[in-house]
């Protein structure tokens, strides 16, 4: 009986060991998995990451391209309206001595 007992227990240590062994394989797999997961996720995050940032840098370059071109346009046209504008210089003069010389 004794011999018995041993056996059992023999076998109790070598399922545990097993057991051991298979908890040891899964996790070195589910590691794996992790990595290629987390991997291939940060890939697909560096890629629109990069495909967003390209797409707001064109959208600003067109943005301050379209306002410079606006205000190029507003400038014309204010000095073109300054310069058809009729010039009195005796009212001008007077105006500028009624401020200064008052």
């Amino acid at each position: 009986m004794a011999e018995n007992e041993v056996g059992v227990i023999e076998h109790l240590l070598e399922v545990e060991k097993n057991a051991d062994s298979l908890t040891a394989n899964a996790q070195i797999e589910a590691d794996r998995r992790i990595v290629a997961a987390k991997t291939k996720a940060d890939e697909q995050f560096r890629n629109e990451f990069v495909k967003i940032v390209s797409e707001n840098e064109t959208n600003y370059k067109q943005k301050v391209f379209d306002i410079s071109e606006s205000n190029k346009k507003s400038i014309t046209e204010f000095k073109e309206s300054i310069s058809l504008s009729s010039k009195n210089p005796e009212n001008f003069n007077s105006y500028l001595d009624k401020i200064l010389f008052a």
